[in-house]
């Protein structure tokens, strides 16, 4: 709406209010934060008084009946939403039942007694401290994030949302973003940290903790190059993974050494081919029989006049 009203009320629900042993009500941390951040004063209603919520949940069985049968499948959570948003903007032009009056009329009436959002959104990321393996990998809820090698046994601050987990130094500068996994025993993995790092000492490559996670055809090659190459290589690879992911890159270089070829060019258009949205050039293949090309065989003879000549004219 882009207001805020003076009061809401809410039903007893945890995550923003708890009762002490005596009975008192006592808000959650954030959940305060939360109220002044947006300056309403939060009423809750009275323990097992269902009738003081009744025409809210009248409301939430009006919305399931009008707009959620049959029971939608959600593709993309964000254009349904859209849809949703709109659904009820229309379903706003109709009389309230008791007052004879367009909901959207009454709306507008409640908007005037309401004051601005503030628009500094207000931030609900879980944040917690982590301190990463020698790998420079995070554990957070049973899943291990990258971030840098420079950052092996050194102290991060994880800042996790719901789709996504930003991983800050102390000074809360983003390391690395990565999309967050719900599960466990996953790992969400970003090598390009890690490949800068290897292309400043490729020598030092194979002494490295985390050169073995590397795919083992990546592993074979960089160990089959030389050091410019070795390092042009990861260099290559560092720009294949800013784009697409290690399975892309693998690929691209199984690909390239099918072909019988192993040079970095080669490898790159294996890239291309795989990633480029155009259509990719086919070899010509000719149909029918080429029209015949008359044969021209040189007369040796007619240069000889040209000296005769010249002979003359001397």
């Amino acid at each position: 709406m882009g207001l805020v009203p003076e009061r809401i009320i809410f039903d007893n629900l945890s995550a923003a209010v708890f009762r002490e042993k005596n009975g008192q009500r006592k808000l959650n941390e954030k959940f305060q934060r939360f109220c002044e951040h947006y300056r309403f004063e939060p009423v809750f209603c009275n323990p097992a008084a269902g009738w003081e919520k009744g025409n809210v949940e009248n409301k939430v069985g009006y919305e399931r009946r009008n707009l959620f049968v049959p029971v939608p499948t959600i593709l993309d959570f964000d254009q349904f939403n859209q849809d949703l948003f709109e659904a009820c903007e229309k379903d706003m032009h109709r009389e309230h039942y008791s007052k004879g009056i367009e909901l959207a009329t009454l709306f507008e009436s409640d908007r005037k007694a309401m004051h601005p959002v503030n628009p500094k959104p207000f931030d609900i990321d879980l944040i917690e401290n982590r301190i990463c393996d020698k790998y420079g990998k995070v554990r957070f809820e049973g899943n291990l994030y990258s971030t840098s090698p420079k950052f092996a046994k050194r102290s991060v601050i994880v800042k996790a949302g719901s789709d996504s987990l930003r991983i800050l130094d102390e000074n809360f500068r983003e390391i690395i973003n990565h999309p967050r996994l719900y599960g466990k025993g996953l790992e969400s993995m970003k090598w390009v940290p890690y490949l800068e790092l290897m292309s400043q000492r490729p020598t030092a490559l194979k002494y490295t903790s985390f050169y073995s996670e590397l795919p083992q055809n990546w592993v074979r090659f960089l160990d089959s190059q030389d050091y410019d190459s070795k390092k042009k290589a990861l260099n290559l690879l560092s720009e294949m993974l800013k784009e697409h992911d290690m399975q892309i890159a693998s690929r691209a270089l199984e690909n390239t050494l099918a072909l019988g070829v192993s040079d970095l060019g080669s490898i790159r258009v294996s890239y291309r081919n795989l990633t480029c949205q155009n259509h990719i050039a086919r070899p010509l293949k000719l149909e029918g029989i080429a029209p015949e090309v008359p044969i021209f065989k040189p007369d040796n003879s007619r240069y000889d006049s040209l000296f005769d000549n010249a002979k003359v004219r001397s």
